[in-house]
């Protein structure tokens, strides 16, 4: 079996799909995923957070319910991980209102973003295959296509 002549065919395939634009949606979600890493990568976004706003899951948004730690060792450490727990109810009777809101509001924008990109990709393809039946309209009339 030869791989690299196997290889070569799908590219080729792929390659004359793309100027005829024919896409699946599974290309169109592939190409909507790229373009949001292209775009985390361009904003120097951590590598394993743009992992975790592109995954199904949403544990990367803000939460109320944080673990209380400290990198202080010793004694003063446990002492200043007590002391947080024990102001925390109080702090949380004003912020957790805030946050919850917040986090609404970082969920609806990811899904705005996500779908926006992915119907920006979609119109896209749409369009590069409407330029290709133009062209191929244009070149069985005879007549030389415009842009």
């Amino acid at each position: 079996m030869d791989v690299v002549r196997i290889m070569k065919e799908i590219r080729e395939s792929i390659q004359k799909k793309r100027e005829q634009g024919l896409y699946t949606d599974e290309e169109v979600e592939s190409l909507a995923s790229m373009r949001l890493r292209a775009f985390g990568e361009e904003a120097r976004i951590d590598g394993k957070l743009l992992e975790r706003l592109l995954g199904p899951s949403h544990d990367w948004n803000i939460s109320v319910d944080y673990l209380i730690r400290t990198t202080r060792p010793g004694l003063a450490g446990r002492a200043l991980v007590f002391t947080k727990k024990l102001v925390r109810p109080f702090v949380r009777l004003y912020t957790d209102h805030l946050l919850n809101r917040q986090a609404q509001i970082n969920l609806y924008f990811a899904h705005l973003l996500h779908n926006n990109v992915r119907e920006t990709a979609r119109l896209q393809v749409e369009l590069q295959a409407l330029r290709h039946r133009c062209e191929a309209l244009e070149r069985e009339r005879g007549t030389r296509p415009s842009r």
